[in-house]
């Protein structure tokens, strides 16, 4: 029986660096599925990124594997995209908050991530592209965006998706303070708006906390949501969109949530956005799009999900 080839790539500094104190016990699992392992670290100051290795290696594998955290694997993703044989993925979450992770319904021990991406099941999901960038689950804009990637990473590894709420806190004033003007054209209507934030999304959870619409997504439906939080005339208000946001309640005035399968933004100034965590580049002309089910990607069925998640819980919870 012919070996599933897999290369394997490694962010050892990504979240609780996993992939640094397990490498081998992750090789050593893939080999006794029958898998034969190519393992490459992320080194992006010596040249080593996912999306160099990817291009040199073009058919080359079955599968490849990220270990890291979101921004990692939006790397990897970017890379596969320019692939001219596009290999199916794995995916060993490693990160603080591992948003896209919990969404799509990877499990959460290590031995079981590794059996699945051996294993023979596999979906495909939906894919952003913002203008010549592609993301995973989210592209933002606006108050609170810069603070996934403006957060150390020693910070994010000591206290998790904590570090982005603390982070938040401490930046509340400055951010409040934002707004920007755009004009957006979607599903043959544009307007105008003065918006606090804005995102588009494929996910369930956000820098570790539930989206206010999660029982809405699908991750491979061709289209994805949008959130507009419109920038209100007195910032006594800011108190009332955070409490619905934090309640799973849009029902607001100033929180607008649609779905589309592309959308464009024509901002007055250039404004940076965030995409999977990651500084995502500035724009005044933004284009979204939906690239539907791009990616095929290895997943437990639902009943081994079930099994591995009830393995993987405590014999006495708290």
């Amino acid at each position: 029986m012919e070996r599933k080839k897999l290369l394997i790539l490694m962010n050892g500094v990504a979240g609780t660096g996993l992939a640094n104190t397990h490498a081998l016990d992750i090789i050593a699992a893939f080999a006794r599925e029958g898998c034969e392992s190519t393992v490459y670290p992320i080194l992006p100051s010596e040249g080593l990124t996912a999306e160099k290795i990817l291009e040199e290696v073009d058919g080359r594998f079955d599968l490849v594997v990220c270990i890291g955290g979101d921004g990692t694997l939006n790397h990897a993703i970017n890379g596969m995209m320019h692939m001219h044989h596009r290999p199916v993925l794995g995916y060993i979450p490693s990160g603080s908050t591992n948003d896209f992770a919990k969404g799509i319904g990877i499990p959460a021990d290590l031995m079981a991530q590794c059996k699945t991406i051996a294993g023979h099941n596999s979906e495909h999901y939906d894919i952003g592209r913002l203008n010549d960038r592609y993301f995973n689950y989210i592209a933002a804009f606006g108050a609170f965006t810069s603070i996934s990637y403006d957060t150390s990473q020693t910070f994010k590894n000591a206290i998790g998706h904590a570090a982005y709420m603390i982070k938040a806190i401490m930046s509340i004033p400055q951010n409040f303070k934002y707004s920007c003007h755009l004009t957006m054209t979607h599903d043959g209507v544009t307007e105008e708006r003065d918006a606090l934030f804005g995102c588009i999304s494929n996910t369930t959870s956000m820098g570790g906390f539930e989206m206010p619409f999660s029982e809405h997504v699908k991750l491979s439906d061709g289209i994805f949501e949008v959130m507009i939080i419109k920038t209100p005339p007195m910032w006594i208000e800011i108190n009332q969109i955070l409490t619905a946001l934090l309640s799973g309640n849009t029902n607001n005035p100033y929180i607008e949530v649609f779905q589309t399968r592309e959308i464009t933004f024509d901002m007055d100034e250039e404004t940076a956005w965030t995409v999977d965590g990651e500084y995502g580049g500035s724009y005044k002309h933004a284009a979204v799009n939906v690239e539907h089910k791009a990616i095929e990607i290895m997943l437990p069925t639902p009943d081994e999900k079930e099994k591995m998640d009830a393995a993987s819980q405590p014999i006495f919870p708290e």
